[in-house]
């Protein structure tokens, strides 16, 4: 596998409904989702995304890596807004 030359890192704010954090992107090798917020979001991954359920990230730093998902991440905060930070590579 050849390296990587560049990335992105954006910021999104992942609402209390279902919010689309990155879009299937098939040519992606590495995801990284920190949350960086005060809210815990859950992520869903191909499907909308709902309270409670899927990948938990907790408020003020919990973070989900992954270099195998091609397909869309979508995010849920119930408590309110909260910011993610993602690194897409």
């Amino acid at each position: 596998m050849s390296k990587t030359q560049a990335g992105s890192v954006t910021a999104v704010s992942v609402g209390t409904g279902n919010t689309t954090i990155v879009p299937t992107n098939v040519g992606r090798r590495e995801l990284t989702i920190v949350n960086d917020g005060a809210n815990t979001v859950y992520l869903s991954f191909g499907i909308n995304a709902t309270a409670s359920n899927g990948v938990r990230l907790n408020s003020s730093g919990g973070s989900f890596t992954t270099n195998n998902w091609e397909g869309a991440v979508n995010g849920i905060a119930p408590g309110g807004a909260t910011v993610v930070t993602v690194a897409e590579f």
